[in-house]
C-alpha cells in the first residue's frame, strides 16, 4: 500500500513538474507576435493586506495605471482610453474606495487615502486636464469631473466626514 501510494506521488509529481515547464515555456515571446505592440502603455498594481480589490481597463497607447493598496478591504476601478492618460493611486487602511475614468488625451490623476471608508470618484474627459484628491481620515468623499481643456483640481481633506464635489468644465 504504501508502495503505491509512492508511485502515484512520484507520477504525480512529475506530471505537475511537466505541466509547469510547459506552461512557463508559453511565456517566451514568440516572432509571430512581434507585429503587435503594446502601444507603451504600462500597469502596475501592487496590494498587501487581505481582500483588497483591483479592476483596471486600459485602451489606447502611452497609458500609465500605477495603485498601491495596503490593509483590508479597500477597492480600486480605474478605466482609460484615449492617449498618455496616468491614474496613480494609493490607498492605506479599511474599506476605501476609488474609481478613476479618464478619456481624451494627457490626462493626470493623482489620489492618496489613508484612513478607513474614505471615498474618491474621479472623471476626466478632454486634453491636458489635472486632478489630485488627497484625503487623510475617515469617511471622507471626493467627487470631481472634469471636462474640456487643462482644467486642474485640488481636493485635500484631513479630518472625518468631509464632502468635497468639484464639477469643472
Amino acid at each position: 500500500m504504501i508502495r503505491l501510494r509512492r508511485r502515484r506521488l512520484a507520477w504525480l509529481s512529475g506530471l505537475l513538474f511537466a505541466t509547469a515547464s510547459a506552461q512557463a515555456q508559453d511565456l517566451v515571446p514568440e516572432a509571430r507576435y512581434e507585429a503587435l505592440a503594446n502601444g507603451g502603455s504600462a500597469v502596475t498594481v501592487v496590494q498587501q493586506g487581505s481582500l483588497n480589490q483591483a479592476s483596471l481597463d486600459q485602451a489606447g497607447a502611452r497609458q500609465w495605471m500605477g495603485l498601491q493598496q495596503s490593509g483590508t478591504g479597500n477597492q480600486a476601478t480605474f478605466a482609460q482610453s484615449g492617449v498618455s492618460n496616468v491614474i496613480q493611486a494609493q490607498q492605506v487602511g479599511l474599506g476605501n474606495w476609488l474609481a478613476v475614468r479618464q478619456s481624451g488625451n494627457n490626462n493626470q490623476s493623482g489620489t492618496v487615502q489613508q484612513g478607513d471608508g474614505n471615498r474618491a470618484d474621479v472623471t476626466q474627459s478632454g486634453a491636458y486636464n489635472q486632478a489630485f484628491v488627497g484625503q487623510y481620515g475617515q469617511f471622507n468623499q471626493a467627487y470631481i469631473n472634469q471636462a474640456g481643456l487643462g482644467g486642474a483640481v485640488s481636493v485635500t481633506q484631513f479630518g472625518n466626514n468631509m464632502t468635497a464635489t468639484v464639477n469643472q468644465r
